[in-house]
């Protein structure tokens, strides 16, 4: 009997661990601006490589190089902490020119729709499903076809991009990415890169 305890309690303590080990993937919040309104902050499921000059989004337990967003800001030269310190005591925004880099595919054929359907970058795992292969993607085809003469596939664009970045106290935290006007909001939620 004594045993059957010590295994239920062993058996107790994996499965907590194992519930607390699958909250522990990086978190961040996201938002989207188009159509002139701001939408709400969502949390968002996802890796993260780079540094505070950009970084890559890809799926969680994927490769790197699966990723599915990533920018990069042009020149890039780390703020004194004078000049920090200035950018939160005004609320100035830092301003950078970059480059961005997205998925785009024939149900999806521009950032913005992306942003408008998704809410958020389109990932390879949307171009998947029944939904998206039997229902929404005969209908973009044939839309596509008729209105361009092509068809889009899942297709990389690389594109260039103003990234702004809120006043911080330590190190960035809030990036808006801007494209044809439109805007992808990243919001580090407390994450940090190991190069800082």
């Amino acid at each position: 009997m004594e045993s059957t305890t010590k295994r239920n309690f062993l058996l107790l303590v994996l499965c907590i661990f194992g519930i607390m080990s699958s909250y522990s993937q990086v978190t961040f919040r996201t938002c989207c601006y188009y159509n002139d309104f701001w939408g709400e902050w969502e949390d968002y499921w996802t890796e993260c490589w780079g540094g505070y000059d950009g970084f890559i989004l890809y799926p969680t337990k994927e490769h790197k190089s699966k990723y599915h967003f990533a920018f990069h800001i042009d020149g890039y030269i780390e703020p004194s902490k004078k000049e920090i310190k200035e950018h939160r005591k005004s609320n100035t925004w830092w301003t950078y020119t970059g480059t961005v880099e997205y998925y785009i595919s024939d149900v999806y054929p521009t950032f913005k729709s992306c942003l408008m359907e998704l809410g958020r970058p389109l990932e390879e795992k949307d171009t998947k499903g029944y939904d998206y292969i039997y229902k929404k993607l005969p209908l973009a085809r044939a839309t596509n076809m008729r209105k361009y003469g092509e068809v889009v596939g899942f297709t990389r664009v690389k594109s260039k991009a103003t990234i702004k970045i809120a006043p911080y106290k330590v190190s960035p935290e809030v990036y808006n990415i801007w494209i044809d006007g439109v805007a992808f909001a990243i919001s580090m939620n407390g994450n940090q890169f190991s190069n800082k």
